[in-house]
């Protein structure tokens, strides 16, 4: 069977599915500009911060996912991810991928119908993981992805945030100079809901559109709200998976 591999000095795997390690990549690269990738034994893992600190994304791939996977000693290098996406767009299906970290640099090779090799700077990374926002969250929703993203579309025709609603239904609803919309989703669209109390807080559509970004069709969007709070939204990508925290938008009085 072919597969993808990848081959980092002490770190060596071979990943099969390369839709969802490009998924993966968007996944980052949709918030933050460069960022420190942890190289596990049990896995990859990341953890940082948009530029704009309004937003915070926590990505796992585990060694699962991988067919192959072996890490001699744990090591982090930093990647400017947006960068890193350009190139692993280019990838096709049938392609193989194979990525090693030679004098401060990520080689990547692509074979398919013809050979195709790209060298990444690696970027020194000073900073720390930041933390995990620690939220008493009092509801949460599970629905699709495709449904949330055509809410989403409806909003933006009237504004630039939405407020997110949680209690005895789930609606999404968007406040602009030249006109209103409200977007209520049936319970039989609902995979569940559980809510404490009334939950609702305010986001920026830009924000939202680029965390659904790399989720699919068929991808389950797990939200978790608090009034004025932090929203956290999460869903997999193949074996692994991706949970953001956006700040809510100050609303004027």
């Amino acid at each position: 069977m072919d597969f993808n591999i990848i081959s980092i000095k002490m770190f060596k795997a071979a990943i099969s599915d390369t839709r969802s390690w490009r998924n993966s990549v968007e996944a980052i690269a949709a918030l933050i500009d460069e960022g420190t990738l942890q190289i596990e034994k049990d896995g990859l893992k990341l953890r940082a911060m948009d530029p704009s600190q309004i937003a915070l994304v926590d990505f796992e791939l585990p060694a699962s996912a991988f067919d192959k996977y072996k890490v001699e000693k744990s090591t982090s290098i930093g990647i400017d991810f947006p960068e890193l996406s350009k190139i692993t767009r280019r990838s096709k299906a049938e392609d193989k991928i194979e990525l090693s970290l030679e004098e401060n640099r990520l080689k990547m090779v692509f074979t398919g119908e013809t050979n195709r090799r790209f060298n990444l700077a690696i970027i020194e990374s000073t900073s720390s993981p930041p933390k995990e926002p620690s939220v008493d969250f009092t509801a949460e929703v599970k629905v699709g992805a495709n449904i949330l993203k055509e809410a989403l579309k409806d909003a933006e025709l009237v504004s630039n945030h939405v407020a997110i609603l949680a209690d005895d239904g789930f609606s999404i609803t968007a406040q602009g100079d030249t006109g209103s919309a409200e977007i209520k989703f049936p319970a039989e669209n609902i995979m569940s809901l559980t809510a404490k109390e009334k939950s609702r807080s305010v986001f920026a559509l830009d924000q939202l559109n680029n965390i659904l970004k790399a989720s699919d069709q068929a991808s389950i969007i797990i939200l978790k709200l608090k009034t004025d709070a932090p929203l956290r939204l999460e869903y997999a990508i193949g074996d692994g998976r991706v949970v953001y925290y956006l700040a809510p938008r100050i609303e004027s009085t």
